[in-house]
This record gives C-alpha cells, structure tokens and sequence, in this order.
C-alpha cells in the first residue's frame, strides 16, 4: 500500500487512522505541507512495513522521527526535504536504511529561518547519501557502506567536508553541485583513495552577473591528483550559452592521470574553454578511452542525455574538430560527439 498526503496548507496528519485500517501493510509513505508534532503512545508495529518515507515541507518532531526511524527495521528511503524541525535535525539511526536524502531542512527562531546540520548518522547498510545544508564535516558518522555522496560546493568551508570523505572507505561516487565561481576545491589537500567517478555540475545561472571571461576549467584537472584511482570524470554544465568574444586557448603544465577511462563533458557548445579543457585532458588522461561532448547533460548513472536547451550547434561542433585538428593534438580519434 502507498499513501500520499498533499495539502495546500499546513495541517496535522491524522494518525488515527492506522488505528482503524490495516497499516501493516503500508509500504510507501509521503507527506507534504503536514504537521507531525506531539505523537503520543504511536504503535511503531503500523508502520513495521514501510519501505520508504518521504516529508516535504513538514513540520517535524524530530524526537519523534529518530524513534521512528530507529523502530522500523524495513525501512529503505528517508527523505526530508525543506522540513521544519522543533529545535535541531534529528539523529538518524538505522539498521536498514540504504538511501537518504536530507535537503534544506531549517529551524525557525523569531520568525527567521536557520539552517540546521545534520549531527549524527549510524546506519551501517546506508550506500547512497543525498545532503544539502550545513556543517557536512561536523557531524558523527557511521556508515561503513556508504558508496555514493552528492553535496553541494557554495564556499570554501565545504573542503573541510573532504576529511570526512576520505575516512569512507568504500565511498565510490562523489557528485559535487557546484554554486560558486570561486574554485575552492583547488585548496583541497585530502585524498579520496577510493573514489572512481566524480561527478561535477556546474550551476551556470550563479555566475549572470560575473564576468564570462573569468571561467575555465583547467581547475578541475589540477584537483585530480587528489583522485588517484578515479576512472570517469563527468563535468555537466547547466544552461550553457555561446560567448561572443572568445579567449586564446590556454596550454598549462598539469601531471599526468593513469586510471581515468573516460570523461564526459555536457552542456558543451564550442566555447574557448571546452576547447581548452578537451586538449588539455588529452595530455592529462594518457589512458582514456573516450572523451564524450555534448551539449545536453546526464545525471547519475543514466545511459540517456537530458535533450535540454541549447542544442547542439554546428559551429560550436565544427570550432572543436578545427581546432583539434590545427594543432599537435595526441588522441584526438577518441574525442566522441554526442
């Protein structure tokens, strides 16, 4: 059984209810716009059923969510996204739990809301962990399973988070949303030994008001002696557009990467800078297979390329191909155009 309660406004969830159908055999639950305050004598064995749990924009006791969380041995997805909490984010202890979502979630103190971290997470099978707020690198953390993180990079105080990382042994995948023209991550120092894809998407529409002839992308390689055993590195830029006045390709001097396979760069419509980067990850990458371009974008592990605006142009496919072909370029027959 799933059930989905959707309101316009605010209102409490009418848990009687369970008292009078049979609950257990609820595996899927989603809230939205709910009150979920003041639980008093809840028979967790309702709930002894559900597989996931979804709260969007709820306001949540979290003493009441940690008691939940950590009674309901099936339970699989948690999500709590732009949920409003009494005091704090509630300690998520599990023995089930494999995916985890936990987005904006905030305090409201005198009428302003405040960002709460979260503190503490015991879940020995979690694989998947999805965290958009504050304080990553604070909090305690026991997930010995944990293969794929995506957080964002507003600023430099998320390099702290990168220590944590690299205490994740199994920790394969690592998808950074990146908000900010500043490159903090070149300041990072932590290797993440484990790690064989990084996953990068650039959030274009942050940078309107910058000045278009400061980018590049040259950052990204110089960062990846930090990734020893990284096999795929994918750059996804979101809302690309064609600059009009293009930049001299730079050639930098980087250290070589032997285990990187491929790399796939969306988003891609011929500017100075993909160009830059494309010639440059050809010296970097002397084992790749591939270098996949294109100017739609993928997330996850999805085989099919968002067909999202800008399409493919064929000046920006053709600048490519002649300035690859004008110069000494090593590779070049692996560079595939999607």
């Amino acid at each position: 059984m799933h059930i989905s309660v959707l309101h316009a406004n605010v209102t409490s969830f009418p848990f009687f209810l369970f008292s009078k159908t049979n609950a257990s055999t609820l595996k899927h639950l989603h809230l939205q716009n709910c009150l979920v305050y003041n639980i008093t004598n809840c028979d967790f064995i309702l709930f002894k059923n559900l597989r996931s749990l979804t709260l969007g924009s709820t306001k949540v006791d979290e003493l009441f969510i940690t008691s939940l969380v950590s009674n309901l041995g099936l339970l699989d997805e948690l999500h709590l996204i732009y949920c409003e909490f009494k005091s704090s984010m509630p300690k998520i202890v599990s023995s089930s739990l494999c995916y985890l979502e936990v987005k904006n979630c905030h305090v409201v103190s005198n009428n302003i809301k405040k960002g709460v971290n979260l503190c503490s997470l015991d879940c020995l099978k979690l694989t998947s962990l999805e965290y958009f707020g504050p304080g990553l690198e604070t909090f305690y953390i026991n997930t010995p399973m944990l293969k794929r993180i995506h957080i964002p990079v507003i600023s430099d105080e998320y390099v702290n988070a990168f220590a944590l990382l690299s205490t994740l042994t199994e920790l394969d995948i690592l998808q950074l949303d990146i908000y900010s023209m500043v490159k903090p991550l070149v300041k990072m120092t932590q290797p993440l030994r484990h790690l064989k894809q990084l996953n990068f998407i650039i959030q274009w529409s942050h940078w309107d008001f910058l000045s278009e002839m400061e980018f590049d992308l040259l950052w990204i390689l110089n960062i990846l002696q930090t990734f020893p055993q990284l096999q795929k590195l994918s750059i996804m830029l979101t809302y690309p557009k064609i600059i009009k006045k293009q930049k001299v390709v730079k050639d930098v001097e980087i250290c070589s990467h032997d285990e990187i396979r491929v790399i796939e760069l969306g988003g891609c419509v011929g500017n100075w800078y993909e160009i830059e980067f494309v010639m440059n990850a050809l010296k970097y990458a002397q084992k790749h297979e591939r270098i996949v371009l294109s100017p739609y974008r993928r997330e996850h592990d999805s085989v099919d390329w968002k067909s999202d605006p800008p399409v493919w142009s064929q000046n920006g496919c053709q600048r490519i191909r002649q300035k690859l072909q004008s110069e000494d370029v090593v590779g070049r027959e692996k560079v595939v155009f999607v």
